[in-house]
């Protein structure tokens, strides 16, 4: 099993890594249209136009607001999962499986460990969120950044179990697994096979997975997230672990909204800084997580050898 490994490794690595970016890329761009065109095709069958996207509220009725997240959820689907799959495949054909490191169960101490070191990373990441509100940003970033916000909170106006349901598929399974199959998956992956330090496949991977969302305002606590599931692929050598983690924290914020929408609209139009000392000791916490589970990685590796 181990011979298999290393040698799709080092077939990887042979590969031309603009080859595998540029398909990845153009797939993309080609999967954005053919999203585009459905949607169409769907708004003209739902009789709802597309543009009433970013203006939906509680008073959207149910029907437009379903609408609205099934474009949403097509639009991921054809954007980031399909030409993640495609990109695998291609490359990696029928060994795609296991050189994404999908093939092994989850290990549950490295789920309940990443879920964990992710929870004592908020204080410092909604202080990093504070931080990065400050810095002043171009009016076509402050533009964007407007109506991905008014999109966002509007996919957020839930009422009942089934729209709950529904808003966890489209925002939180499909960015998990489609996400992480592409900036964990592939980009990380084969970045880690190229270079010397692997703590730069993984920064390097964070940038442009924070990047790529184009909402500038929380470009670096989603900097710290993307960083965060790059080092638990990275330490746990699957895959799963990354998609749990990421479900759990796009899932965490998506119940807490739905619990506690109006709340939370209040605590983020205040825009205050957070306590420092419960911030400064969050990150204290994020360091010796990190610390600790890069041991324990390196303690699993002895073992397996």
């Amino acid at each position: 099993m181990e011979p298999q490994t290393i040698s799709n490794a080092s077939r990887s690595a042979r590969m031309p890594l603009l080859m595998i970016l540029a398909f990845l890329f153009i797939g993309m761009i080609v999967g954005t249209l053919l999203a585009s065109l459905v949607n169409l095709l769907l708004s003209e069958i739902w009789g709802i136009p597309l543009s009433a996207m970013t203006s939906i509220n509680e008073n959207t009725p149910f029907g437009e607001r379903q609408f609205f997240r099934t474009v949403n959820l097509v639009s991921h689907l054809l954007t980031f999962t399909v030409p993640g799959l495609a990109t695998a495949y291609m490359f990696y054909k029928r060994k795609w499986w296991e050189q994404l490191e999908l093939t092994r169960n989850p290990q549950r101490f490295f789920i309940g460990a990443g879920i964990l070191w992710l929870m004592v990373s908020f204080p410092f990441a909604q202080w990093s969120y504070w931080f990065n509100q400050q810095l002043p940003l171009p009016n076509w970033a402050t533009s964007l950044e407007g109506q991905a916000e008014a999109m966002i909170s509007g996919l957020l106006n839930m009422n009942g179990i089934g729209e709950l349901v529904f808003t966890l598929l489209i925002m939180a399974v499909a960015p998990a697994i489609g996400e992480e199959l592409i900036f964990r998956g592939l980009l990380q992956k084969e970045l880690q096979q190229r270079m010397n330090n692997p703590h730069r496949a993984i920064w390097l991977a964070a940038v442009i997975f924070s990047g790529f969302h184009m909402q500038f305002e929380g470009f670096i606590p989603r900097l710290i997230l993307g960083a965060l599931l790059g080092y638990l692929f990275f330490w746990s050598r699957n895959l799963w672990i990354p998609i749990i983690v990421h479900f759990f924290y796009n899932g965490l914020q998506i119940v807490a909204y739905y619990s506690f929408g109006a709340e939370l609209d209040e605590m983020t139009a205040q825009n205050e800084m957070p306590n420092i000392f419960l911030s400064m000791g969050s990150l204290v916490l994020f360091a010796l997580g990190g610390w600790y589970l890069a041991n324990y990685s390196k303690t699993l590796e002895e073992k397996i050898v």
